[in-house]
């Protein structure tokens, strides 16, 4: 950029952006036509984790054509790209419109593309919440492109923003589905269905459960699950003595498990690991004062789940536990309705008879 009087108007102009908006789709385009213009870039991409936390999806690009996006790998896998931003590395790669590549920094981008999209250089840097990669802010430059220290700090600035927007406006998109669906039926089944998908796409997460307490009050019982594998769900059931986890959750407590794989109170930590799991969230569903079982959440990926992430999932839970107190005097009211036809029926028929 020429100078500091244009970096600090982009830095506002990107702000304002983030602050005029809750919609995703909108925030990303603005956010990337501004960094676009400002820097004279032709291209700029930004493409996020998918929950299984293998591959970065496309999420909002400006200037590149389509065809070319498709041929970029989405895998994140050792060495690559994708994987060394994800580990928090700002990647800058110059002379890709070159065909002889000899000597310079490995890639795999589509070489035949990038001549006829006129690119020479790009810069790929994290998209990171409290530490936490989501995905990647890519910058597609022709031969005239700089990137002098100030403006990668300032690029990286901005994906910080960016990264922040995308986090809020997800959980903004979560709570409306939320909200949505638990207004739309007095049914469990399909009520449950749709908070826990909602949780899981706006989350950026792998699966999500929720599991209540059966008659007994000593096993939890699986009643609704988004994303997990039916072998998970079949492991065997969860007994309230041999899960400490469990037994905190009915107490009252949030859990945050960074490692499944290592917590002596999980119940099944080999089916989680065979699973993919290795982050879990829980916590207790309390409808008044009474606890009637427990919404767990789980990451594919290490997550140390933030205080805003546990406070999203609590006031989740909160709704949740409510709206099953609802199906339940629902399913009550209905019962006794179909029962009171029965009578009157009946009734009508004895007097028929009489």
């Amino acid at each position: 950029m020429n100078n500091n009087q244009d970096m600090i108007l982009l830095f506002y102009r990107v702000a304002h952006v983030i602050n005029s908006s809750l919609d995703l789709d909108t925030t990303l385009q603005a956010i990337l036509r501004a960094v676009q213009e400002a820097l004279n870039a032709k291209a700029v991409v930004i493409r996020l984790l998918n929950p299984n936390a293998d591959a970065l999806d496309v999420a909002a690009s400006v200037g590149v054509s389509q065809a070319f996006l498709a041929r970029v790998p989405a895998r994140v896998e050792p060495g690559n790209i994708h994987q060394r931003v994800l580990a928090g590395e700002r990647v800058h790669i110059s002379g890709l419109g070159q065909m002889d590549l000899t000597g310079a920094e490995p890639h795999d981008l589509p070489t035949d593309l990038l001549a006829s999209e006129q690119i020479d250089q790009m810069l790929a840097v994290p998209l990171q919440v409290r530490g936490r990669a989501i995905g990647s802010l890519g910058l597609y430059c022709t031969a005239g492109c700089q990137f002098d220290e100030p403006t990668l700090a300032l690029v990286q600035a901005i994906a910080e923003l960016a990264a922040i927007s995308i986090e809020n406006a997800r959980l903004h998109t979560s709570l409306f589905r939320i909200a949505q669906a638990l207004t739309s039926s007095l049914e469990l089944q399909p009520l449950l269905d749709q908070v826990l998908a909602a949780t899981v796409l706006e989350m950026g997460l792998k699966a999500a459960s929720v599991r209540l307490l059966d008659g007994s009050g000593k096993r939890l019982e699986l009643v609704a699950a988004h994303g997990l594998s039916e072998r998970y769900l079949t492991k065997g059931a969860v007994v309230l003595a041999k899960s400490p986890i469990d037994q905190r959750l009915l107490a009252g407590e949030t859990v945050v498990l960074y490692n499944v794989a290592e917590d002596p109170g999980f119940q099944y930590p080999a089916e989680a690991e065979s699973e993919g799991i290795r982050s879990v969230l829980a916590v207790p569903l309390r409808v008044k004062d009474k606890i009637v079982g427990v919404m767990r959440v789980y990451s594919a990926l290490p997550r140390p789940f933030t205080s805003v992430g546990i406070e999203f999932l609590e006031s989740v839970a909160g709704l949740v536990a409510v709206a099953i107190e609802n199906a339940r005097l629902y399913q009550a009211l209905r019962a006794r309705y179909e029962g009171l036809k029965v009578d009157v029926s009946e009734w009508y028929r004895f007097l028929s008879l009489g």
